[in-house]
């Protein structure tokens, strides 16, 4: 407890209490203003010992309210990094946004590094020379040339995939069993008693604009993985292996298998739309900046976030018209 206006310790007491606090104000009688954290429990305190006393928040609490609730928002709409196209002067965190092409090579799928192979095979490219330029190894490489194409096109396929079309072909079975009988005769309380399928079912089935896809198709199940799955995008984003992105989350607590996230990676690879892919087909440089290093502006000024210059400041708040305006707001 502080005298705010002469800034010195007036006492302490063991603990924050409600009964225990209120009758400590009780002991200072000519208290007119109390200066205090989001605590209710002061809140209740302070109102029952000194009813007219006014009650404000101190200007800790108060700015750290403030650029929490800022960041959160900013998280929704920025990734750890951030890719904003590149102009002609770079700044001090240059060296975070250089990508070497092995790591850029490791976020290609299968798919995506046979059809890198078919394209330096045309050029003449010898297999070796291929297999350095896309960072492969040998024996994959072999392994993808000996596949015949349906063997190929299983293997690019997820799990997820090829579990969901089994699905979809038993159910389509009993879907066309249905309907042969229905276009025997057969009535829908028929169909039900002949199949063992609920009636209300079986008329989905007959509906010729019945869909076989489950609707919770492709939405995840919270597991032991999901608290890590941001992090892991991230790290995947800046082309970190797999092996090291398990070892990471592994320190951190991840308490499940290697292969739950071999499989997530894989399906990563395969489902995610990468930025940096998109604008090397648009012939677009980009920069990349760490949204930490961002988060600084809150707190301090421009001068003294050193790896954010001017020039890097206006081509984000160009990108991000929401950070400019809650950097003004701040």
């Amino acid at each position: 407890m502080i005298d705010f206006n002469a800034n010195r310790i007036v006492d302490m007491i063991a603990t924050r209490d409600y009964e225990h606090v209120s009758e400590w104000l009780k002991s200072y009688p000519n208290l007119q203003v109390v200066s205090r954290d989001g605590s209710i429990t002061y809140k209740n305190a302070i109102e029952s010992s000194h009813p007219e006393a006014t009650q404000v928040s101190d200007r800790f609490h108060l700015l750290k309210n403030l650029t929490s609730y800022a960041t959160e928002y900013l998280k929704k709409h920025m990734k750890v990094q951030i890719a904003i196209p590149s102009g002609e002067q770079t700044s001090s965190c240059k060296s975070s946004a250089a990508m070497s092409k092995g790591n850029e090579n490791r976020k290609l799928t299968a798919a995506e590094k046979y059809g890198k192979i078919e394209e330096l095979s045309r050029l003449g490219y010898t297999k070796t020379q291929i297999c350095k330029e896309i960072n492969m190894d040998l024996r994959f490489y072999e392994k993808l040339i000996s596949m015949t194409p349906p063997e190929r096109e299983k293997l690019f396929k997820t799990n997820l995939d090829m579990t969901h079309e089994e699905k979809i072909e038993i159910k389509m079975q009993r879907v066309n069993e249905v309907r042969d009988l229905k276009a025997a005769g057969f009535s829908i309380r028929g169909i039900a008693k002949h199949t063992g399928l609920d009636f209300r079912t079986v008329a989905k089935y007959i509906n010729i604009n019945f869909d076989p896809v489950h609707a919770s198709y492709h939405q995840k199940k919270p597991g032991l993985l999901t608290p890590y799955m941001k992090e892991i995008d991230s790290m995947l984003e800046i082309g970190m292996m797999g092996t090291v992105i398990t070892q990471t989350i592994m320190e951190k607590g991840y308490a499940g298998s290697t292969s739950t996230v071999r499989h997530y990676v894989a399906d990563w690879k395969k489902r995610r739309k990468h930025l940096y892919i998109s604008n090397n087909e648009a012939n677009i440089s980009v920069e990349l900046i760490q949204r930490s290093d961002v988060f600084k502006l809150l707190f301090h000024t421009r001068e003294e976030v050193k790896c954010i210059n001017n020039d890097v400041f206006e081509r984000l708040c160009d990108q991000y018209p929401c950070f400019q305006k809650i950097h003004d707001i701040v």
